[in-house]
């Protein structure tokens, strides 16, 4: 009798240790920061936790039914501290202990492993994921860099994977197998095109494009200054971001051998937009419009904006993927070309 009782009671205990919980518990401290709350968010929630006197906070998430979500994505959540943010992966009975030292977050806790995986992703993906930092390599440094990327990767992967939510660790999986497939079926052709707007090439041009300020404007119209170009539109978040940094670089180098060319890559109907953007951010430079015409993004083959490119006076290529204003890099490019 006395063993049955101790088995029941046994059996009990497990189940209530087991039972998931319908929030997550979340807690830790900040320091070397004065901003008095953290802000957790994706698309369907938003939670806003006030920070003690004392760096402290505690408080509960009460997500949606992780049974219930429609997939793993709906796990990702963006983690703010004012202009300081991370990435976190959350479900229902999580337990996660949070530190923010500066701009340094470190997860701890129940489920915290998602967490720290997306951490250490993001930091190799500024390394391995550039695509056509790929394709300007010739086939003997393609090879090196493809199999650091996979080592890297894979190697981080498999690291965390036994502990990681099991959808999200398969759709990690996958995902760098395809991005390994795309570098590799895609290496030939692109490198080809690569070589033609490589350093020191004769760039592609544009022909009179639409000038905000009347008229059309050419590539060939800035022969004998360096030319700065930026390629974004209207609708491009990033793009927008990079104005105000782009308006002090212009500020700051006015005068100089040197032009800022800003061409909008939005579609004809969005002609408007293009002007009404311009006159509200008191945007500067020789800002232009290049409509139907979409050959010099294509011959750059600009798959992501806001792209920057960097051209010498005699209108060959000094970088095709030139840092961004918001990169204090640039201004040390501009400075060693004596700009």
């Amino acid at each position: 009798m006395n063993k049955i009782l101790l088995l029941l009671v046994t059996i009990l205990f497990v189940a209530c240790d087991t039972t998931t919980k319908s929030y997550v518990s979340i807690s830790g401290k900040v320091s070397n920061s004065q901003e008095k709350t953290l802000i957790i968010k994706n698309d369907n929630y938003t939670k806003e936790i006030t920070i003690n006197e004392d760096g402290t906070f505690n408080d509960t998430l009460h997500l949606k039914d992780s049974e219930k979500q429609a997939s793993y994505e709906e796990s990702f959540y963006g983690v703010a501290l004012g202009q300081v943010r991370s990435f976190s992966f959350l479900q229902n009975g999580y337990d996660i202990e949070l530190t923010i030292d500066g701009n340094e977050f470190i997860y701890s806790g129940k489920g915290s492993e998602n967490s720290n995986y997306i951490k250490e992703k993001i930091e190799l993906s500024k390394e391995f994921m550039n695509i056509q930092a790929y394709f300007s390599l010739e086939q003997a440094a393609f090879d090196k860099k493809l199999a650091e990327a996979k080592l890297a990767f894979d190697g981080v992967l498999d690291k965390y994977k036994t502990s990681l939510n099991t959808d999200f660790a398969d759709a990690e999986a996958k995902s760098n197998v395809d991005f390994y497939k795309i570098l590799e079926e895609n290496y030939t052709k692109q490198n080809a095109i690569s070589s033609a707007t490589k350093k020191g090439s004769q760039s592609p041009k544009f022909t009179n494009f639409e000038n905000y300020k009347g008229g059309t404007t050419s590539l060939d119209d800035l022969k004998g200054k360096y030319v700065y170009i930026d390629v974004w539109a209207t609708w491009c978040g990033p793009c927008k971001r990079e104005i105000p940094f782009l308006q002090t670089l212009e500020k700051k180098f006015h005068g100089k051998n040197i032009e800022f060319v800003s061409i909008s890559i939005d579609k004809p109907q969005q002609h408007e937009a293009w002007k009404n953007m311009i006159a509200q951010k008191n945007m500067s430079g020789i800002q232009l419009f290049a409509g139907e015409d979409q050959s010099f993004a294509q011959a750059y083959q600009i798959s992501g904006i806001p792209r920057f490119i960097l051209i010498d006076p005699e209108g060959k290529i000094v970088n095709a993927n030139a840092p961004r204003p918001s990169n204090p890099s640039l201004e040390t490019v501009f400075t060693e070309l004596g700009i």
